[in-house]
Parts: C-alpha cells; sequence; structure tokens
C-alpha cells in the first residue's frame, strides 16, 4: 500500500493534467472564436484601436487560463478513487477555463469602454471650452419686481418699523432706511444728529406706538397734502403710484417738499401729458402751481395750451378771476392765438374794471398796459384807445398818450427803413398769431387741394393795414400726416425788392379749440426764392378730430 499510493497519485495527476490540457484547447478555441467576433464589430464601429485593445486583451487573458494555480490542485479532494478525483480536477478545470473566458471577455470589453469613455470625456471638454469661449459672459441679474414686493409689505406695518409719522390725527409706522433711500429731507431727519426727535411715552392702544418707545415725527402738511399723504408714503415702499386730476397737486407738493425726484418726475409726466390742448381747464388749474415749484416743462406746456385758446378765455367769467401774475405772463406771450391785438386790450380793460381789481387799480394798470401791442392796431382801433374811460384818467392818461404815440412812430418811420438807421424788432413791435392775418382755410380732409396753387393777398409790408394788395400763392402737398407748403411772393408783395415775413398754421379740432400750431423760421422772401414749412398732426391728435388749418402771414419789421 505504501507503495502503490504514490503511482496512483501519479497516474490520477497526469489524467488530470490531460484534462486540464484538453479543456485549456478548448478555450483556446473559444478565444479565438471571441476574437474573431470582437474583430468583426471593431469593423462595424467600434474601431481598429478598440479592436487591436480587445485582441491583446484576450489574448493576454487565454495565456493566463493556461496553468493551473497550485491553490486549485490543493482544494481538489483525492476521493477514494482515481475516477473521482480525476473528475474533480476535470471540473476544476471548466470552472478554471470559465472564468478565465469572462476575464477575456471582461479585458475586451473594458478596454473598448475605456477608449469609447476617453473620446467621449475629450470631446465633451473640447465642447466645453468651447462654449465657455462664446456664452460664459458676466451678465446682470435682477429681481426687481421681488424686492419691490417685498419691501412694499412692510409699508404701515409695525413689524421691524423704527419710527412714526404723526400727521393730524393719523399715524403711520415707518422704517428709518426705506425713507432715507427716497428722500433727503427723511435722511435729514432721521440721521441728522442737530434734528430733534420725541420719542412717545405713556400709555395708548396698541396701534399707537407708544408703549414701543419709537420715535415720533410730527409733520405738518395742508389739508391737499395730508390727503394724499398715505398715497405718497406708499411710493416709498413700492415704487407705484396712482394718480388722478384731483390727486396731482397734493402728490405733487408732497414730492417736492420731501425732495423725492422719481415721484417729481412721474407727476409732471402725468400733468404735461393732461395739459395739452384742448385741456385748457387743467392747464388754468396748474399752471401756478408749475411757477412755484419751479417746474419749467410744466410751466411751458400750461402757457402754451392758454396761449393757443386765449381767444375763449379772455371770454370765460373766470378771466376776471384771474390775478396779476397770470395776466402778466400771459400779455407777454408773443404766440396768442387771437383775432388781433385790440381784442386783448378791451379783455385788459373788462379784467382790470373787476372788483376782484378795483382796489390796486392804478398799479395793475400801470404794469400791466405796457404790455399791449399798440403798434399793431389799427389806426382806427388806436383812436378808439383814446376815446375810451381809461385815456379820461388823469394817472393813467400820460402812459397811454406815450404807448400810442410809439405806435404811431412806428406806422410812420417803418416804410422807410431801408433809408434810415431804425430799429423795430423789440417785441412791443412785433405781430402775434392774429387771426385777421389769415390769408387761407384748408379743410383738413380736403384732397383737392394737393398739388395745386392758391392765389392769396396780405398787406405790403410790416405796418398793419386794412388793404390787402400783396399777392402770394401757396402749394400744397400731403404724405400721410404730414403737410408741406411752399409759399412764393410776387412783386407787389415785396418792399425794396423783399419780404420779411413768417408763416403760422393754426389747427382747429371739430369742436373749434386750437389743437396745434407750428410756426416757420422767419424768412426774407423775394423773387428767386420761397418759404417751405412742414407740419405733423402727430396720432394723439387724431387726423379725423382736426377740422380746418388756417394759413397766417406775418409781416415782420427789421
Amino acid at each position: 500500500m505504501p507503495i502503490n499510493r504514490p503511482a496512483v497519485r501519479i497516474g490520477v495527476g497526469r489524467g488530470a493534467a490531460a484534462a486540464a490540457g484538453g479543456a485549456i484547447a478548448d478555450q483556446h478555441q473559444q478565444h479565438q472564436h471571441q476574437q474573431q467576433q470582437q474583430h468583426q464589430a471593431a469593423s462595424a464601429g467600434v474601431g481598429r484601436r478598440q479592436a487591436a485593445s480587445g485582441s491583446a486583451a484576450g489574448v493576454r487573458a487565454g495565456g493566463g487560463g493556461g496553468a493551473l494555480r497550485a491553490a486549485d490542485l490543493d482544494s481538489a479532494s483525492p476521493g477514494p478513487s482515481p475516477a473521482g478525483s480525476l473528475s474533480n480536477l476535470s471540473n476544476l478545470a471548466q470552472a478554471r477555463a470559465g472564468r478565465t473566458a469572462d476575464h477575456s471577455m471582461m479585458g475586451v470589453g473594458s478596454g473598448a469602454t475605456d477608449e469609447t469613455n476617453s473620446s467621449q470625456q475629450t470631446t465633451q471638454e473640447g465642447s466645453s471650452d468651447s462654449a465657455e469661449q462664446v456664452t460664459c459672459q458676466p451678465r446682470v441679474l435682477k429681481d426687481e419686481s421681488n424686492f419691490i414686493q417685498n419691501v412694499g409689505q412692510f409699508y404701515n406695518m409695525q413689524d421691524m418699523s423704527d419710527v412714526i409719522l404723526k400727521i393730524g390725527e393719523e399715524k403711520y409706522f415707518g422704517h428709518k432706511f426705506v425713507l432715507a433711500k427716497s428722500s433727503e429731507v427723511f435722511r435729514t431727519m432721521l440721521y441728522s444728529q442737530s434734528w430733534t426727535q420725541r420719542v412717545a411715552s405713556g400709555g395708548g392702544d396698541s396701534t399707537s406706538g407708544d408703549h414701543l418707545g419709537l420715535p415720533e415725527i410730527e409733520l405738518e402738511e395742508t389739508e391737499e397734502c395730508r390727503k394724499h399723504f398715505d398715497t405718497f408714503l406708499k411710493f416709498l415702499y413700492t415704487a407705484e403710484v396712482s394718480i388722478s386730476m384731483e390727486s396731482a397737486v397734493g402728490i405733487l407738493c408732497l414730492a417736492d417738499k420731501y425732495s423725492v425726484t422719481s415721484l417729481k418726475s412721474l407727476c409732471t409726466q402725468y400733468m404735461v401729458e393732461h395739459t395739452r390742448s384742448p385741456l385748457v381747464q387743467n392747464a388754468l388749474q396748474w399752471y401756478s402751481w408749475s411757477k412755484a415749484l419751479h417746474m419749467d416743462e410744466l410751466i411751458e406746456q400750461c402757457s402754451r395750451t392758454i396761449a393757443w385758446n386765449a381767444e375763449h378765455l379772455l371770454a370765460s367769467p373766470e378771466w376776471h378771476h384771474m390775478d396779476a401774475d397770470f395776466v402778466n405772463d400771459l400779455l407777454r406771450n408773443g404766440d396768442l392765438v387771437v383775432p388781433r391785438e385790440n381784442t386783448l386790450f378791451q379783455g385788459l380793460l373788462q379784467w382790470l374794471d373787476s372788483e376782484d381789481h378795483a382796489e390796486d387799480y392804478l398799479q395793475h394798470a400801470k404794469q400791466l398796459l405796457p404790455l399791449i401791442r399798440f403798434p399793431q392796431m389799427q389806426v382806427h382801433e388806436l383812436y378808439a384807445v383814446e376815446q375810451c374811460e381809461l385815456y379820461q384818467n388823469e394817472e393813467i392818461r400820460p402812459l397811454l398818450q406815450q404807448l400810442i404815440n410809439k405806435a404811431y412812430r412806428f406806422r410812420s418811420l417803418c416804410p422807410q427803413q431801408s433809408e434810415i438807421d431804425v430799429s423795430f424788432t423789440d417785441d412791443f413791435y412785433l405781430p402775434r398769431n392774429y387771426l385777421d392775418l389769415t390769408v387761407d382755410t384748408v379743410r383738413m380732409q380736403n384732397t383737392l387741394r394737393f398739388g395745386i396753387q392758391v392765389d392769396v393777398r396780405t398787406y405790403v409790408g410790416p405796418v398793419p393795414s386794412m388793404s390787402r394788395d400783396g399777392e402770394w400763392k401757396i402749394t400744397y402737398r400731403k404724405s400721410n400726416d404730414t403737410w408741406t407748403l411752399q409759399i412764393y411772393c410776387h412783386e407787389s408783395a415785396l418792399v425794396g425788392g423783399e419780404a420779411r415775413v413768417q408763416a403760422a398754421l393754426i389747427v382747429t379740432s371739430q369742436e373749434g379749440s386750437v389743437v396745434q400750431v407750428e410756426e416757420s423760421e422767419v424768412t426774407v422772401c423775394s423773387r428767386g426764392n420761397h418759404l417751405t414749412m412742414n407740419i405733423t398732426v402727430p396720432s394723439v391728435t387724431g387726423q379725423e378730430s382736426c377740422k380746418t388749418m388756417a394759413v397766417l402771414m406775418k409781416p415782420l419789421p427789421k
């Protein structure tokens, strides 16, 4: 028995080795078959490098599977018979061959996957770098709506408030930072050491804020401003405001008083828009406020609307109640649209005779009479001035005599300007937009005027006259809403070979209100040139609402 056991173990070992060798041979064939499949897959799109990598991995895996590890042999149970031992070794060899094949497949797949991932990563990195160069620019992102909403929710809320504003019996919870950021006046009140604040103390209800020990600032406001203080204060939190015809002045005064420039600008825009002609009543109501608050844009718009509709104002009952400063500004305005200068003189007489101004009658007369442009009156109108009741006043007569004498001097010397050195360029000698100077009237929807010439007449020279001996021609053209006028003079309209004129176009609405006035540049016309001017009827006015366009020719002195 001791001699046979080694022989048996040797025989069994050879058989196992043969079986293992056979298994390895089969495994090698399987590897070759797998390599062929991998090569076909590489030809279909995996790529030559992936196939080569897979083949190398397969060969390495196959070579490694040809030898059995000592641990594998040791783990095989010898069993009671050679057949059992051989079977165990054969099974072990097949299992080993299976593991080797799996490792081979893993090697091939891993190589191909690594190559693909590396290629994709390289492509992605290149695309990312390119995208960064194209799109990665600095940007400013804003969240204004949420910011305003978050701040606005604290309007007049006790939460986190640190100041109380008291206006009359009303109290408002405020936040110093919100108030100070929008108003220079509040900034001084709340943060200046020199400003005295009183801290409310004592009892009170839960909404008074007294028990909180918050600083309380009492503000003095007019009744008009007090009614709209909540609207004003809410704007500081929400950056929006609701303005109406009734609240505009109150909100504007508060914005001006507390130096809230953004709110003042919004009020100005609203008021300018709502004082355009024919909204004369708004212009009259807001004119004095615009002057008091030095709002140049609103002053200009109100003055323009009032000037264009001066004829209606002079005939209205409220004219008698206008203050002296307003009348002074009106008579200084050279853009007034009135029938003639005598219309203004008659209106001034009525204003002086009203009870509202009886106390300062002489003072107002001496201040306002020099603003009447007597040189633009006809001779019979000047004579009527000398016969009026005002002329009989001994304190007023010297002034009126002086003004009338200037008018007669103008009429005498102006036609001789080319021969003598005299000038009449002061406003006192210049015409306004007198409707009596109308040379033609066009209905806005009348297309028969387009492209034809119209003969018109004016008086010759800058001295007003009842006779119309100066001949002119006007050509009308229209493109969309723009009208083009070309004005030519004849020899009969020239004085010394030239005519110094200014044209004005007065557009009226269906209701008879003046909605637009356009004036040309002062032009010296002769037989060799002409005057050209354009007027565009804006869409806000509306072409359909415009009824007529009057063409004025104003001869001007030198």
